[in-house]
């Protein structure tokens, strides 16, 4: 079962959303836990991180409508989105807005934005595939490329540790792990510098062999 995470200042907002959820078939497949904002952008996305969820939906304008708490919000859900995905890049996260203009010009990724009216017009017309199965369908994407690449990282590994990867595996290898970085914290991220090809430290390894044989050989002949 999937976790999202929907993030509304509104708690009558919350309640719409999960009604909607209950009444759509994918909800079998689906969780909703839902937070108010906090009132610094830090302190919400660590909370979005110990909550862990599989994705994130947030109302677009997150200080509009203070009915239910009682301080400021001095970000909106798209600012939200940018600051979460600048540590887990390509997360799924999605942005509900009433106010689609001012929202698409803010994100750097549009298709991430959803009218709110959408959640009632969908039994109203024909659509392939409704919000929530989106939602559901990036996260099965999004985790699918997560535990491809961690099965291919680790059977390179073991052939790195039988001696037999070659200077592409090794290549391979660093790209792989790049992009899991990128997905747990992008914050944590080893440079490349750092992340030598086996293959190279071997070839260094014979080179300064060479280099000591090649020293002897000189004193020996001196």
């Amino acid at each position: 079962m999937y976790k999202i995470l929907f993030i509304d200042e509104e708690a009558d907002a919350i309640d719409d959303f999960k009604d909607y959820v209950e009444q759509t078939p994918a909800s079998k497949n689906v969780q909703v836990l839902s937070e108010f904002p906090l009132n610094d952008l830090d302190e919400m996305v660590a909370l979005i991180i110990k909550i862990n969820p599989d994705a994130v939906i947030t109302d677009f304008m997150l200080n509009e409508h203070k009915t239910h708490i009682k301080y400021g919000v001095p970000y909106n859900g798209i600012e939200l989105v940018r600051h979460f995905t600048a540590i887990r890049e390509a997360f799924p996260c999605f942005v509900m807005t009433s106010f689609d203009d001012d929202a698409v010009k803010q994100s750097d990724d549009v298709n991430i934005v959803y009218i709110k009216d959408i959640l009632h017009s969908e039994n109203k017309t024909n659509v392939k595939a409704n919000f929530l199965e989106k939602v559901v369908s990036q996260i099965t994407h999004y985790k699918a490329r997560i535990e491809s690449a961690e099965k291919e990282l680790i059977t390179l590994i073991k052939l790195r540790d039988e001696g037999k990867a070659g200077i592409m595996d090794e290549e391979r290898i660093i790209q792989l792990d790049n992009f899991l970085e990128r997905s747990i914290d992008k914050r944590n991220i080893i440079p490349n510098d750092y992340k030598t090809l086996s293959n190279t430290q071997r070839l260094e390894q014979i080179l300064n062999t060479v280099d000591d044989i090649l020293e002897k050989v000189k004193k020996h002949e001196s």
